[in-house]
């Protein structure tokens, strides 16, 4: 009677320890890349300067957002057919052309920003984005793209 009170417990406490580890795990895959801190903080600005980068920023993201929606939709039309080359080629050009877009809309949100910058601010606006391309397509140090 005993050892069958035992063994239940030990099991309890084994099911409680399994369900613990299976939370804690499921909340580290959910955590994504650390984010840089915004970018007038970074460059220090403040007040009406810091508040107009702030809404920049947020309209920088929603036109590149609906940039990256536009060419995932596209590249979810490329076909593994054979007979499909050329209709893969149009699609190929095309995410391209938006790809081109995207890198462009991206260099004149930083031109713009520039714009609203201090000397020392521009200074440290281009050693950002000079670092930014930089790291741009290299590996992370857990080896993942």
């Amino acid at each position: 009677m005993k050892a069958n009170r035992l063994l239940l417990v030990c099991i309890g406490i084994l099911i409680l320890i399994n369900g613990f580890l299976l939370l804690e795990l499921n909340k580290r895959g959910q955590e994504g890349p650390p984010h840089p801190p915004k970018l007038y903080l970074a460059l220090g600005m403040k007040g009406k300067e810091a508040q107009w980068a702030d809404n920049e920023f947020k309209r920088h993201i929603r036109e590149k957002d609906r940039l990256l929606n536009q060419q995932k939709s596209w590249r979810r039309k490329v076909s593994l057919d054979p007979n499909k080359s050329v209709q893969n080629q149009h699609i190929f050009a095309v995410v391209s052309r938006i790809q081109f877009q995207i890198d462009s809309c991206t260099f004149d949100h930083f031109i713009r920003v520039k714009e609203h910058c201090t000397k020392k601010q521009k200074i440290k606006l281009n050693s950002l984005v000079r670092r930014m391309i930089q790291k741009a397509g290299n590996p992370d140090p857990k080896g993942r793209p």
